[in-house]
């Protein structure tokens, strides 16, 4: 949990910094740079970080060879989407464009700091993890501190103290690691693992990557000022489920255990969907009755335009939590197919609802689509838990060595 909050407290820190200084139609282009930059992130953890854990995971002893190797994939990876940001850059015009000018200087960085993230967890060293995302926030406080204390914070100068941490945790980790590129073994691992990448590729495309790319969509559909503004509904909320990030894993752990009982099992995951969506619906009332000024201390003059967003989206975020839990179950007691299928089903139907909302109304229109959305959502996962939840006991499977 404290290495989720340093690692989510980085880009937190910057959107907060640029709404403060930057008006609505600014946030709204940075917004989309830092969505496009997180959607080829995704790309590159799931296809080359998450295969590189596991692989550190499994054999120990190869650890320092796998983790050279998926630094040598994550420059590459860091290197084509730069090229790949850049062009963008080059045919979105204004702030829009610098921005995205911008993430592509950050792909190599942002992407190798990541990787030997995935790596400080694949070796069972969490405190490594967290000094890299300590030192690009540490890096980035003191920059952007320093520069607001001059009277210099300029949104470009923020997100290149931004970038600027994210140099410093990549260059802190290779050290540490005492790693070196190795190309001469990526024919081996693309032998090895490309099956593996594949699916987690086909995994977060249909699980997140539906979702990113909905809202690139939207920063086309709307104004940038009015994009802007539902960033900040969607941000304000995002805090909770990140901090549950951490607790999620003991949750699925806790139901794990229970595999042999179903039962039981849907029982502990209906109480904790209760409890999710009791946290949500506490954290939701809070910031609803948060005072104007105090929102408009973290996001500036855009917070004025999301405030009227808010109240629906934070209840479409306790119907979005309620679903973690019936999601885990359906990890413990269903197939992988049950899991993809119910997962593609369930995003297509939130994603629809967000687009829908949003060619028909505009902001407003995409939060009440999302909230639908979300309805409908945990019906689907609901009522497939409960199906999975009906079968009978399946013994706990072992892994061959």
């Amino acid at each position: 949990m404290v290495d989720q909050v340093l690692s989510s407290g980085t880009q937190l820190l910057l959107l907060v910094l640029v709404a403060r200084q930057a008006d609505p139609a600014t946030f709204g282009a940075l917004s989309v740079a830092l969505i496009a930059n997180g959607f080829l992130l995704g790309l590159v953890r799931a296809g080359i970080g998450e295969v590189v854990l596991l692989r550190c995971r499994a054999e120990r002893s190869a650890s320092q060879r796998d983790a050279s190797v998926g630094l040598f994939l994550a420059l590459a990876a860091g290197g084509v989407a730069g090229l790949g940001l850049l062009g963008a850059s080059t045919i979105v015009s204004g702030e829009a464009g610098r921005f995205l000018l911008l993430m592509a200087l950050a792909a190599p960085l942002v992407y190798t700091q990541d990787l030997l993230r995935y790596v400080a967890y694949g070796v069972g060293q969490v405190d490594q993890a967290i000094v890299l995302d300590g030192v690009w926030l540490g890096v980035q406080a003191v920059v952007s501190g320093t520069l607001l204390a001059w009277g210099e914070a300029t949104p470009i100068r923020l997100v290149l103290a931004w970038v600027g941490g994210a140099g410093a945790g990549a260059l802190v980790g290779v050290l540490r690691q005492r790693l070196r590129l190795r190309p001469v073994a990526i024919s081996r691992w693309w032998v090895e693992e490309r099956a593996r990448a594949g699916g987690f590729l086909t995994d977060f495309l249909v699980s997140n990557g539906m979702w990113q790319s909905s809202f690139l969509l939207l920063g086309a559909m709307f104004p940038l000022d009015e994009f802007g503004a539902l960033r900040v509904a969607f941000l304000s909320l995002s805090p909770l489920a990140n901090l549950l990030a951490g607790v999620r894993t003991l949750t699925l752990a806790h139901l794990g255990g229970l595999r042999a009982e179903p039962a039981r099992a849907r029982q502990r995951a209906a109480q904790l969907a209760v409890a999710l969506s009791s946290a949500a619906a506490v954290y939701g009332t809070a910031l609803v009755l948060l005072p104007d000024r105090w929102g408009s201390e973290l996001f500036g003059e855009t917070w004025g335009e999301a405030t009227s967003l808010v109240g629906l989206l934070a209840a479409g975020e306790v119907l979005r939590l309620s679903t973690f839990a019936a999601i885990d179950l359906i990890k413990v007691l269903g197939s992988p197919i049950d899991l993809v299928r119910t997962r593609l089903v369930g995003g297509v139907t939130v994603v629809a609802g967000l687009l829908v909302g949003a060619a028909a109304a505009g902001p407003r229109g995409a939060v009440v689509g999302t909230v639908t959305g979300y309805a409908l959502h945990g019906i689907i996962w609901w009522r497939e838990a409960w199906t999975v939840g009906k079968r009978p006991a399946q013994p706990a499977q072992t892994v061959p060595a």
